[in-house]
């Protein structure tokens, strides 16, 4: 197999519309194949340890950090390109001594851990100068896949937000930033807004002796991309206007005010950095024009999407369109496509999570319950384990399909963050990760529909005759 990675670009809706409908949503998916990691040649990893004075207490948690950051080192692989940060109120390399990033070996590694068992908890909390810090030493590897970590436990106390917001901005497209909040005092605003901006994974350590092995898995996660920047492009018809973008897996986040206008109706995002073998998926909602004519019995393009060219990778497809097609039959445009349901239902569990989180911080143990509850019931019906396992350190479920649970009496507002910033990956699209790209070079037959004699396009999901959607739905 080529080491070369292949990209692909799916959309995947329900056309139909009815008379007055006037929006459509679409789930435009993305997926990368092939790539083979050549992390000695391409990988930079900088880790962002927060050293403010409230990692003193407990005793124990600066001792993790440190741990946690040696599990991280000993896991890069030759050839990796890599620092450490020391981060309070400023940002301190500690290694390596001089600026600049140092290239992973069996010396380098050593004298890593050497140095952060020095680490100290003194000073206060300026994420923002960690972030600027990990971009000027990024920006002497410009090839390499860029990611970063960067652990806090308390808030960004010693800067405005408006300077980290700014930071971020600055730092957007030129790096990943997985992040991490450890104990009960951190911000989940500040971490989300973090792993948003710069395209990462956001959640909660709970326990301090979890954390190194968290850190051992994000490397090594790290180490598996091989395109360091995947973007997407939008295009919308003068009747249609794009309302939001939303990454909804694997980590849902709203990405509507993060793309950038290059041309009239024509904005870019960028999707962040790619492993060889990946999917994402993302909502698009166009709204349409009051004013437009339907369009009855043919579809209609509302908005387009391509992959812009990436060097040293295959972009497979050509641009998609979002198509509409209205109908007077009144069944075909209530048929909810099942990706668009599954992530409809994804959203709720996420409301009912952080609606119970709102009414368990302001001590409304009867509100909390009943959010948590109704979480509990979701999170049951989506067979979503990873939910379940942290709404259990919160509550006890008594009644899952009914929604009944149990406020614990030993819960934590540590526990109470875990249940709110769950990492959101969903089991949603493992369903079709073994499943071969499409080749586009190849035209597949049309698809027959059992009650009537219409033949639809390949990869319809819908009968174009008589709108009765397919058994399977034909990616």
């Amino acid at each position: 197999m080529s080491g070369e990675p292949r990209l692909g670009l799916e959309v995947h809706q329900n056309k139909f519309l009815a008379e007055g409908d006037r929006a459509m949503t679409a789930i435009v998916r993305v997926v990368s194949r092939g790539g083979e990691a050549t992390v000695a040649r391409t990988a930079a990893e900088i880790l962002m340890i927060d050293c403010s004075s409230s990692m003193r207490f407990p005793s124990t948690k600066i001792g993790e950090a440190r741990r946690a950051a040696t599990a991280a080192i000993d896991v890069f692989p030759d050839g990796v390109r890599f620092a450490v940060i020391q981060g309070t109120d400023r940002a301190k390399l500690i290694y390596p001594a001089e600026e600049g990033l140092v290239t992973a070996s069996e010396r380098t590694r050593a004298e890593a851990r050497a140095a952060v068992k020095h680490l100290a908890a003194v000073g206060g909390t300026a994420m923002g100068a960690w972030l600027a810090k990990a971009r000027d030493l990024f920006a002497r590897e410009a090839d390499a896949v860029r990611h970063a970590i960067l652990l806090t436990d308390g808030r960004n106390d010693s800067q405005t937000r408006a300077d980290l917001m700014s930071v971020l901005n600055s730092c957007e497209g030129r790096f990943v930033c997985d992040a991490r909040g450890l104990g009960d005092g951190w911000e989940p605003a500040e971490l989300v807004q973090i792993a948003r901006v710069l395209r990462g994974n956001v959640d909660s350590v709970v326990e301090d002796d979890e954390l190194a092995e968290d850190f051992r898995n994000l490397v090594e996660s790290a180490m598996t991309k091989v395109l360091p920047e995947v973007r997407l492009r939008i295009g919308t018809m003068p009747f249609s206007r794009l309302r939001s973008v939303k990454q909804v897996f694997p980590d849902e986040y709203d990405l509507t005010d993060r793309c950038q206008e290059i041309a009239v109706r024509e904005v870019e995002l960028s999707l962040g950095s790619f492993a060889g073998d990946e999917t994402r998926d993302y909502q698009v909602i166009l709204d349409l024009d009051p004013d437009l004519e339907p369009s009855h019995g043919q579809d209609r393009q509302l908005a387009w999407t391509e992959l812009v060219p990436v060097p040293g990778a295959m972009v497979e497809e050509d641009a998609l369109a979002i198509a509409g097609r209205w109908t007077h039959d009144p069944i075909p445009p209530t048929l909810i496509h099942p990706m668009i349901s599954k992530y409809a239902a994804q959203a709720d569990l996420g409301e009912a999570l952080t609606a119970g989180g709102d009414a368990y911080a302001a001590g409304d143990q009867a509100g909390a319950e009943q959010h948590w509850g109704r979480a509990a019931t979701l999170a049951a019906a989506a067979s979503d384990e990873d939910t379940l396992g942290r709404l259990a350190g919160v509550v006890e479920i008594i009644d899952a399909k009914k929604g009944v649970v149990r406020l614990r009496a030993d819960a934590t507002r540590s526990h109470a963050l875990h249940v709110v910033i769950p990492s959101r990956v969903s089991e949603i699209a493992s369903e079709q990760e073994d499943r071969p790209m499409p080749d586009s070079r190849t035209e597949a037959p049309p698809v027959a529909c059992a009650d009537c004699p219409a033949l639809s396009p390949a990869g319809a999901n819908f009968c174009v005759g008589c709108g009765r959607p397919f058994d399977e739905v034909v990616s």
